[in-house]
């Protein structure tokens, strides 16, 4: 006997069709749509691993690892960098040191020997943010012509002082530094008189603790 054919729900083995036409279309539509989120995923890590090297350099994907084995990820980079950001510098430039002389006073001036010294008095303010070790200043001496303006260069000398951690060179604290400033006596006709001479002073070394 001839199976209908045309009867629904039939095959040519006599058993009823199954919708496999159907399950086999959502299947494919399924994996299809699968593998195409699996693609853009894979497209955007490699896109980013290669961003990180262009910024990083070579070892952009040694960071990459790193953060994988400690579970924290980008995170640990920007800890590194903000620790570096924070960390005190072995030592900082005049101009940024934020130290302020704030008067130099010519205490007394001596000759003898062929030399005269020009001993003052600095008083420096530190305004800056860090608080400092190891500072050092020079100072110009200048004589000053009796009746004039006139300044003249006649010599310079430096002074060093060091603090320990438990007496700081701290931020908004002042300080005061004894220089002495000698030069040869034929250097100028300026008679070894107090208010003769006059002491410039500027920041030439400050190392933070």
């Amino acid at each position: 006997m001839t199976a209908d054919r045309s009867r629904p729900g039939s095959g040519d083995d006599g058993r009823p069709d199954r919708p496999i036409r159907r399950a086999s279309r959502r299947g494919v539509l399924a994996v299809g749509a699968a593998g195409l989120l699996a693609g853009c995923l894979v497209t955007s890590e490699e896109e980013g691993s290669d961003a990180r090297q262009t910024g990083d350099g070579a070892n952009g994907s040694d960071a990459d690892g790193d953060g994988d084995e400690s579970g924290s990820g980008g995170d640990a980079g920007s800890d590194g960098d903000a620790s570096e950001d924070a960390s005190t510098p072995d030592e900082v430039g005049p101009d940024g040191s934020g130290l302020v002389v704030t008067d130099a006073t010519v205490r007394e001036v001596t000759e003898g020997g062929g030399w005269t010294r020009v001993r003052a008095r600095l008083t420096v303010r530190n305004a800056g943010r860090f608080e400092y070790g190891t500072v050092e200043f020079r100072a110009d001496a200048y004589a000053v012509r009796p009746g004039t303006d006139e300044r003249e260069a006649v010599g310079f000398g430096y002074v060093t002082r060091r603090f320990s951690p438990d007496d700081r060179f701290g931020e908004g604290r002042s300080r005061s530094f004894d220089v002495t400033i000698r030069f040869e006596s034929d250097e100028t006709p300026v008679r070894p008189e107090r208010d003769r001479y006059a002491v410039d002073a500027a920041v030439r070394r400050a190392e933070p603790l």
